[in-house]
C-alpha cells in the first residue's frame, strides 16, 4: 500500500490535535484494535484498551499541553513527524521534543507506532526551520 501525503496528513494532524485536547476518545479512535505503541524502549502498549490507560497516565503526568506537529513525511504505509510540546503541570513546565514513524493500514488507522523523545526543563522554543 502506498500512503498519499493527504492520509499521512490526516493521521499527523489528528495525532496532534487529540493530544492537545486530551481527546481520548478521538486519540484512540486513530488506531488499530491491535495496535503496537512503543512509547519508550521499555514501555510498549498493545491494544486500544492499554493505550487508553496510557494516554490517561500522560495526561494525568503532563498536564496541560500545547503541541506542535511538524511536516509529515511519508513513505509506502508509512508516516514521520516532528512534534514539540509545551507541558504544564502546577508550577513546572517541559518541553517534550521528538518524533514518531507509524505505519498506517489501508484504513488510515495506525496499526505499528513508535516514537522517540526527550524533555528538557522548562520552556524551549523550537528552533527556527524545525518540521519542514
Amino acid at each position: 500500500m502506498s500512503l498519499s501525503q493527504a492520509s499521512g496528513a490526516a493521521f499527523v494532524d489528528g495525532y496532534g490535535r487529540t493530544w492537545e485536547s486530551w481527546d481520548v476518545p478521538g486519540f484512540v479512535d486513530l488506531f488499530t484494535d491491535d495496535v503496537v505503541y512503543v512509547a519508550h524502549p521499555a514501555e510498549t502498549v498493545v491494544g486500544r484498551t492499554a493505550l487508553e490507560s496510557y494516554l490517561r497516565k500522560e495526561q494525568d503526568e503532563q498536564g496541560r499541553v500545547s503541541v506542535q506537529m511538524g511536516n509529515p513525511v511519508t513513505e509506502g504505509s508509512h508516516v514521520a513527524a516532528e512534534f514539540w510540546v509545551t507541558a504544564t503541570k502546577g508550577s513546572e513546565t517541559t518541553t517534550i521534543a521528538g518524533c514518531f514513524i507509524a505505519r498506517l493500514a489501508p484504513d488510515g488507522l495506525c496499526e505499528s507506532f513508535r516514537e522517540y523523545w526527550f524533555d528538557m526543563e522548562g520552556h524551549s522554543t523550537a528552533y527556527e526551520g524545525w518540521g519542514r
